[in-house]
């Protein structure tokens, strides 16, 4: 009975821990199956000894916000590199990963006359290595390097996903 018991727990953690990171999207027919089937568990596993019911809830937790936390990926960091100029027509951004696994990234990047005023704004998306950099190149019209004063990226790079 302590291994039937210890196999409805892991099941339940793990079903908590799917719909904790799918974020419930999954529908309401399956949260709805999974609602009575996990109350059901809930008596079962109720009716066990009370201490290891208690032992498994403190268990629990910890298990399943490591579990999540592993998963969610955090914002990258973009640097301009360089800017446009006639001789080279494009800027160059770098973005760093702070993940341990490969993600991709959202960069927001203006060129921008003398005024601080946007010529123009691009958003450009670039997949990047575990902790690891990639450069993102940004062209610029012949019209734009005409009235181009500096480039600006946001610093922050937001995970696509």
């Amino acid at each position: 009975m302590y291994s039937r018991g210890r196999v409805l727990r892991f099941t339940a953690v793990t079903a908590t821990v799917v719909l904790a990171l799918t974020g419930f999207s999954s529908g309401h027919k399956s949260s709805g199956r999974h609602k009575s089937s996990h109350s059901h568990r809930d008596s079962d596993g109720g009716g066990g000894c009370s201490s290891s019911r208690q032992d498994h809830d403190s268990y629990t937790p910890s298990r399943s916000t490591s579990t999540r936390r592993a998963s969610v990926l955090q914002d990258g960091t973009a640097v301009l590199v360089s800017c446009a100029t006639k001789a080279t027509p494009y800027a160059t951004v770098e973005v760093s990963n702070p993940n341990s696994r490969r993600a991709t990234f959202e960069v927001e990047f203006a060129f921008q006359d003398a005024t601080g005023r946007a010529l123009n704004s691009v958003v450009k998306q670039i997949s990047v290595p575990a902790r690891g950099t990639s450069n993102v190149q940004v062209k610029a019209s012949g019209s734009l390097l005409a009235k181009l004063d500096h480039c600006r990226v946001e610093p922050e790079a937001d995970r696509v996903g």
